[in-house]
């Protein structure tokens, strides 16, 4: 069974200790996926890299905003503990799913500034896709949940499909193993057995 790292949403506690907050949508999208989740151990606040040494793939899981467009302690640790994941992954040139927030992280690290969009927040979009070294499927009917949307990209990726009004909903690296989705693969959608099947190969 392979090992996926997944970075979620974290909490505070009362004693100021940061614990990650895995919803049920995600456990369950591992286990339909047939991985098995190798946690993120945080020492000092620091991430224990040695510990991910043995794992197959990240992933960068949707939920909340960038500390940029919404400042708050939270978001802030988040941020950077994750672009130090997706650094690490990155050089390691191991594969990196990015859903929604996780998306808009890789988007930032290169330069790109997000924009503010209505209508994507509890809608259902129809995309027709383009070429793609992941996704077979020539059309996805997917969900939307995000404030802040994506119209251009980094130099070295590439858009896979975006909606009628600009959207870039799915985009992928041209040289690594690197799989955006603006959408939530792990939650209710007409097409999600697709996208599961998209999602197992890639990694």
């Amino acid at each position: 069974m392979k090992s996926i790292t997944l970075s979620s949403k974290i909490i505070i506690d009362k004693y100021k200790k940061i614990n990650f907050q895995i919803d049920q949508d995600l456990n369950i999208f591992l286990k339909e996926l047939g991985f098995s989740n190798l946690p993120i151990i945080l020492k000092k606040n620091n991430v224990d890299f040695k510990n991910l040494k043995k794992s197959n793939g990240l992933i960068l899981a949707g939920g909340g905003d960038l500390y940029k467009y919404k400042k708050n302690k939270v978001n802030k640790i988040r941020d950077n503990y994750e672009k130090k994941l997706f650094r690490y992954y990155y050089k390691k040139n191991k594969p990196i799913l990015a859903i929604c927030r996780g998306f808009q992280l890789i988007a930032d690290i290169h330069g790109i500034k997000l924009e503010k969009i209505n209508n994507h927040v509890r809608k259902f979009h129809s995309l027709k896709i383009g070429r793609s070294k992941f996704i077979k499927d020539k059309t996805l009917k997917v969900n939307s949940y995000h404030n802040y949307c994506i119209k251009d990209l980094p130099k070295n990726f590439i858009k896979v499909s975006n909606t009628k009004d600009g959207s870039i909903e799915i985009a992928e690296h041209k040289s690594k193993k690197i799989l955006c989705l603006m959408f939530h693969p792990e939650r209710k959608m007409k097409s999600k057995k697709k996208i599961l099947k998209s999602i197992k190969n890639f990694f």
